[in-house]
């Protein structure tokens, strides 16, 4: 190919001039800047002007781009002259191989803009124009303080024009040829603010490829403006054309030998014009293009500091990372070189500008993460604290539980087939440890004084002969009362801690004949239950049977562990075989909740929940989601990560509960495929993206650096030091606030202040089944932790959009969550400690504020954890297994942070 002999521009064959050099006032190194020829405009104001690269390497374009002389100094147009209706040109601001470039005035708008023109080939080559179309399609979705804004392309006269914003100003080139360097600060200032405006195109997709002093202008108010998308395209395109197109003197390696361009060739480009700017040399001076390309290869650059004595060295350091020749070796993005230059804060410059900052740019935040030694051992020290206090205080309330769940299994198979109802045990069972909710609510009442003080504690076994599964999706487990039993050859046994029977429900198979003439042996009862038959009387029944018993007598007399207390037995048989027992105690209620089998929930409480909860908050995500993505701010990939994370925690919970022994290994599998596991992970996940998308964009604007850690993590740094700072803190404060709520309770036990002599719940007791129930448990805490985060986090969105202020809507969350609580605690604890609970509670959201997302997820995750498993330090225990699994989990988290 020919080049120019005036400025070795790519030419046609056959001819000595490229068409800008061929005017009579070609642009060489010599001659005045482009805008000199527009006297009423500004010194080189302009938009996209190419001033004529100073280096005699060549600057490579396609050969489709030759057009004929431009007419004198005012090119193609003169001043005055109307485009259409519309436009009407007030000076030529620059011409280059790209096409010309005018100051214009838009007569329907009353404001200056900037117009660039292809040559008159171009706009006839369809091949050209649509190339032309798609940099407008483009180079329109950025939108940033550091870009120039390209609003339209259009047509009038037969020329086809880009019409963009007008900068009054100067391009870089030009300033340093005038001025020279710049100061180290005005050069730092003016490296962010063309960090900022690449990294927005990158994030648009696009590519800069021609990055260079003459295509970065600064505008009136010195400010740092890329301009000249000229040859940038989406990165796939380019990759594709494998064309070579741009200004060699700044050209990756990669990109001036085979036309490969990336964002890391664009960062090259980059470090070129940091190395410029701060220095006011190039880095390499050559003559021609194999001389470029030999000094490329020698990677003899001059060291900065050696042309510029007061550069600061984090400045040189990020110039020289910049030119690596390896791209593999280069900063990862534009943001990354951001976040290595010294001084300056990213996030506050971007929310400054009026700008939403992306993910890249949060995660590459200049925070450090450092903590010190003190502090750190300070941090570890509450959290194990916190561990020992929770697991000391709780696990002697389960003391009681004497008989591990293997004998109380066994116990309960042993006494149902001795009961006669079955010739065949079903086929399917569940089993748990659960709490009297009724003995719990008596306790509140002023009558509890004469209740025995017994363990609420149970544990129950059921049988189906069809598989047990809870009708509410949610619920991976089946619980004493879910489903209910409604047909034959259903069974449930309940026993106490201590393994004595304390309800049975039992209905017999149409199948199974009548026994002792219809005499039932209830015998097989009082030894179960651990009573003398001879302690106590007949007396009339205190409660009503079940349906299906065809007799029934009842006992009076006391429990030899609690003498103090009457109470009532009560027993039935179908058929003379044993069907129903329980214990009526003097005030009101049975030991266990037998009696309330069978009880379906309200139907029209269930549609409230679904609407309230679940199918409104979906709609709006979905809505507010959709609208991100359409602004271009959604940050669709890390909610992608998250919504993968969760189907996968959430499908590991429905492995966890599933029993092998019954549905094998084939219904397991056609389980995770198309059944019940995998429809609540796809419903979990789908709504955590959907809420993600939707809310995530407006915390990243308003709070950005409450993200910094989340991002990183997500974006796969889990060793950085921040990342392990707020996991240690969100560890510490979890422990904490668990801790801090047993003491109270306990607290208010010792002090008379609440009437519930237990911490236990029954999240708790779910995990004491089995370790495969403590992993499903730990499934469950993993895959919900960030929701209460995310609704607090819509609280403080709300609050703020109607306070306009983010100290008073803190302030209103936290006094909204402290009422919230105080209401919900009291009936259990007394008022004075569900307002100390309330204060305690509220602090999470400190937490979020002042350390991030990631601290307060990993808080929940924390309190979870402790509030869904069984405490205990004694290594005797039969649950100690149990126990200590989930202490190890929070140790080695503390550990990790």
């Amino acid at each position: 190919m020919p080049f120019c002999t005036q400025c070795a521009h790519a030419i046609p064959d056959g001819s000595r001039f490229c068409p800008a050099c061929a005017a009579p006032t070609p642009p060489t190194e010599a001659a005045t800047p482009p805008a000199a020829t527009a006297p009423a405009t500004s010194a080189a104001s302009r938009a996209t002007a190419k001033s004529p690269d100073v280096t005699s390497a060549e600057t490579i374009v396609s050969d489709s781009m030759s057009q004929p002389p431009s007419s004198g100094e005012h090119g193609r147009f003169i001043p005055g002259t109307r485009l259409g209706t519309r436009y009407r040109i007030v000076a030529l601001l620059g011409r280059g191989g790209m096409g010309e470039v005018y100051r214009a005035d838009d007569l329907e708008l009353g404001q200056s803009v900037a117009l660039k023109f292809l040559p008159p080939g171009v706009a006839s080559n369809p091949t050209e124009l649509a190339r032309f179309r798609g940099e407008v399609r483009i180079a329109r979705q950025i939108a940033h303080p550091n870009v120039c804004r390209v609003y339209d392309i259009g047509e009038a006269d037969g020329h086809v024009f880009l019409s963009m914003e007008y900068i009054d100003g100067e391009d870089l080139a030009s300033v340093l040829r005038r001025m020279g360097r710049p100061t180290p600060d005005k050069a730092t200032e003016i490296a962010r603010q063309m960090c900022l405006g690449l990294a927005a195109a990158h994030e648009a997709g696009m590519l800069h490829r021609d990055l260079k002093p003459a295509n970065i202008m600064i505008d009136g108010r010195g400010r740092a403006r890329i301009t000249d998308f000229g040859l940038a395209g989406l990165a796939d395109e380019l990759a594709r054309a494998g064309q070579i197109a741009g200004t060699p003197a700044y050209m990756a390696p990669e990109q001036l030998v085979n036309g490969r361009v990336s964002v890391r060739s664009d960062i090259y480009a980059l470090g070129l014009v940091l190395y410029e700017l701060s220095t006011g040399k190039r880095v390499f001076e050559a003559g021609n293009m194999t001389e470029l390309r030999q000094l490329q290869d020698s990677d003899s650059i001059t060291s900065p500091s050696h042309l510029a004595r007061d550069i600061d060295p984090a400045v040189e350091r990020v110039i020289l990372h910049c030119l690596e020749r390896e791209p593999d070796a280069r900063p990862p993005s534009a943001y990354a070189v951001l976040g290595a230059l010294p001084g300056g804060d990213p996030l506050a410059a971007a929310i400054a500008a009026g700008e939403t900052p992306s993910p890249e740019l949060v995660a590459n935040a200049g925070d450090r993460g450092t903590m010190s030694l003190p502090a750190a051992a300070a941090c570890v020290a509450v959290g194990l604290l916190g561990i020992a206090v929770w697991a000391g205080i709780i696990g002697p309330e389960l003391r009681p539980m004497t008989q591990p769940v293997q004998v109380l299994s066994v116990r309960s198979t042993d006494l149902l087939s001795h009961t006669g109802s079955f010739a065949a045990l079903p086929a399917h069972m569940a089993e748990g440890f659960d709490q009297n909710q009724m003995y719990l609510k008596h306790l509140r009442t002023d009558r509890a004084e004469r209740a025995s003080k017994q363990s609420a504690v149970f544990y129950w076994h059921r049988w189906s002969p069809r598989l047990i599964a809870d009708h509410n999706i949610h619920a991976a487990v089946p619980g004493v009362n879910q489903p209910a039993l409604i047909g034959a050859g259903e069974a449930t046994v309940l026993f106490d801690p201590a393994g004595r029977l304390i309800g049975l429900r039992a209905i017999p198979a149409d199948s199974v004949p009548p026994a002792n003439g219809g005499h039932p042996a209830w015998s097989v009862f009082w030894t179960a239950a651990g009573l003398d038959s001879a302690a106590f009387t007949p007396a009339p029944l205190r409660r009503p049977v079940p349906a299906f018993c065809d007799s029934a007598t009842a006992w009076t007399g006391t429990l030899p562990w609690n003498h103090a207390e009457p109470v009532t037995v009560q027993m039935g048989a179908s058929r003379g075989r044993l069907a129903h027992f329980t214990i009526v105690h003097d005030w009101g209620f049975t030991t266990s909740p037998i009696d309330s089998l069978g009880a379906d929930p309200s139907k029209s409480s269930e549609w409230a929940n679904f609407l309230l909860f679940s199918l409104l908050p979906l709609i709006a995500s979905i809505y507010f989601a959709t609208r991100n993505l359409q602004l271009g701010r959604g940050d669709w990939r890390n909610a992608s990560r998250i919504a993968v994370f969760v189907l996968i925690a959430t499908a590991f919970e429905g492995i966890f509960a599933t029993k092998l022994s019954e549905v094998g290994l084939l219904g397991l599998g056609g389980d995770l495929a198309s059944g019940r596991s995998i429809a609540h992970a796809l419903l979990h996940s789908v709504s955590m993206w959907f809420s993600y998308v939707a809310l995530e964009p407006y915390v990243r604007r308003l709070w950005p650096r409450m993200l910094v850690s989340w991002t990183r993590l997500l974006s796969g740094r889990a060793r950085d030091p921040l990342v392990g700072r707020d996991l240690l803190i969100g560890a510490t404060t979890g422990t904490l606030l668990v801790a801090t709520g047993v003491l109270t309770a306990l607290a208010g036990t010792k002090l008379g202040l609440t009437k519930i002599p237990t911490q236990v719940n029954g999240s708790m007791l779910e995990s004491l089944t089995s370790l495969a129930s403590t992993g499903g448990q730990f499934a469950y805490a993993a895959s919900i932790c960030v929701l209460d985060i995310l609704g607090m986090l819509v609280t403080l969105l709300v609050m703020k959009l109607l306070l306009r202020s983010t100290a008073l809507a803190v302030g209103l969350t936290m006094v909204l969550m402290a009422a919230t609580t105080v209401v919900g605690a009291a009936p259990n604890a007394g008022w004075p400690l569900a307002v100390v609970g309330a204060v305690v509670g509220t602090l999470s959201i400190l937490v979020l504020m002042r350390f991030g997302l990631l601290t307060a997820t990993v808080a929940g995750f924390v309190g979870l954890v402790m509030n869904f498993t069984v405490p205990s330090l004694d290594l005797s225990s039969w649950y100690a297994d149990r126990s200590l699994v989930p202490i190890l989990v929070l140790v080695a988290i503390i550990g990790y942070g």
